[in-house]
C-alpha cells in the first residue's frame, strides 16, 4: 500500500510545491489539493508544484459537476497532466461543501458523474466528441494539444451507487472516513462488482482519506482532532457504528451542532459532549496523540492495507511539513 498526502485548501500554489517536493523525497506515491468554496483553487495550487516535482502524483480533491462543467473540469485536468508530464489524477465528487456555497443541491448525483465520467473518458486529441446528455453537452470538443497518456480519474464514494459507478468507467474510487471494518466490507463489494465485469481487481485504485493529527505536543494533536472531529463523515452514523454503542450513537446525534459549533469557532472545545466520547469517536476514526502513537498507526494502515487498499490519503493539518516529515521518516519505511 502507498500513502497520498491531502493538503488543506488553505495551501498556496507556492506552499503546495514546496509541501509536494518534500513528500516527493521521502518517496510518497501522490498529493491532492482540497477543493472547498472558500480556498484556493486545486488545479492553481498544483501548477507549480507540477514544474518543480518530478515523480510524484498531484491532483485535486473532489471536484463536482455541479460546480465545474466537466468539459472545463478536463481541460483544467489535462492542463495539470501536460505540466506535470503525465502525473495529473482526480477525484470527481458529488459537490460536499463547494455547492453549499454556491446555494445547490446534489440532485440525480449518479447521472451527473456518470455523464461527467463520459466527457472526460471520452475526449481525445483526435476525434471531435458530440455529446448530448441530460445535464450535460459538448460539441466539436477535441483535445489536440494534448501529448500525455490520460490521467487517472478517481470517484469520491462513499455510497454503493457511486461506488458500483467507478468500478464501471473510473481508474478508482476514494471513500472517506472509512475505519477497517467498513472499509473491508466495501472492498469486498468492489470486488465483487470487478469480478461481475471481468475486470481485474489490480486494475483498479482504492484509497480512503483519513486524518492524520499526531505531533510531538501530543496536547496540540487532540486539540486539532477536537476541533476537526465534524468533519470525520461529518459524523454519519455509519462511519461510528463499527465501533459506539446505540446509545453514544444517539447522543452524538443529539449533540451535532455542539461539533459543529466547535468547528466554526475554529475551537477544540466541544459543549455538552463528555471528554469520554470524544476521546473514543477521535481515536477510531483518525491518528491522534504524541509520537507513542505511531506504532499503533502503522498497526493500522497494516489492516487497511491487508483489506486491499492500494493507497490511503492522510489528510494533514496546522503543520503540514512536520506531518509530512514524521509520515515520511517513520511510517513509510514500515510499509
Amino acid at each position: 500500500m502507498e500513502i497520498d498526502i491531502i493538503l488543506n485548501e488553505f495551501a498556496s500554489p507556492a506552499e503546495a510545491a514546496e509541501l509536494s517536493k518534500l513528500a516527493e523525497s521521502y518517496g510518497l506515491r501522490g498529493v491532492w489539493s482540497s477543493s472547498y468554496g472558500d480556498g484556493w483553487d486545486p488545479f492553481m495550487s498544483l501548477s507549480l508544484a507540477a514544474d518543480r516535482t518530478s515523480n510524484i502524483r498531484l491532483g485535486p480533491l473532489a471536484v463536482s459537476p455541479y460546480e465545474l462543467h466537466p468539459l472545463k473540469m478536463t481541460n483544467a485536468l489535462h492542463s495539470l497532466n501536460e505540466l506535470s508530464n503525465g502525473r495529473a489524477m482526480i477525484c470527481v465528487g458529488g459537490g460536499g461543501g463547494v455547492i453549499q456555497h454556491m446555494g445547490k443541491k446534489s440532485d440525480r448525483m449518479v447521472g451527473h458523474l456518470r455523464e461527467c465520467l463520459e466527457i472526460m473518458t471520452q475526449v481525445s486529441a483526435d476525434e471531435d466528441l458530440n455529446y448530448n446528455g441530460e445535464f450535460y453537452t459538448t460539441w466539436g470538443y477535441k483535445l489536440k494539444w494534448v501529448t500525455q497518456e490520460k490521467p487517472q480519474i478517481y470517484i469520491a464514494s462513499n455510497h454503493p451507487q457511486t461506488m458500483r459507478l467507478a468500478t464501471k468507467m473510473a481508474d478508482g474510487l476514494m471513500t472517506s472516513d472509512f475505519c477497517i471494518p467498513l472499509m473491508r466490507q466495501r472492498i469486498e463489494e468492489i470486488h465483487m462488482e470487478l469480478d461481475a465485469a471481468n475486470r481485474p481487481r489490480d486494475s483498479f485504485r482504492i484509497s480512503n482519506f483519513w486524518a492524520w493529527h499526531i505531533k510531538e505536543d501530543v496536547d496540540a494533536s487532540w486539540a486539532e482532532a477536537r476541533r476537526e472531529l465534524i468533519l470525520r463523515g461529518y459524523l454519519g452514523k455509519q462511519y461510528f457504528e463499527p465501533f459506539l454503542e446505540e446509545d453514544e450513537l444517539q447522543f452524538m446525534l443529539d449533540h451535532f451542532d455542539d461539533f459543529l459549533e466547535a468547528w466554526k469557532q475554529g475551537s477544540d472545545q466541544i459543549k455538552n459532549v463528555p471528554d469520554e466520547l470524544v476521546h473514543k469517536m477521535i481515536s477510531n476514526i483518525s491518528y491522534v496523540g504524541g509520537l507513542d502513537a505511531i506504532d499503533q498507526a502503522i498497526a493500522s494502515l497494516r489492516e487497511f492495507a491487508a483489506a486491499g487498499l492500494t493507497e490511503i490519503g492522510l489528510r494533514v493539518h496546522d503543520d503540514p511539513v512536520a506531518a509530512i516529515r514524521l509520515i515520511g521518516e517513520r511510517v513509510l519505511p514500515e510499509l
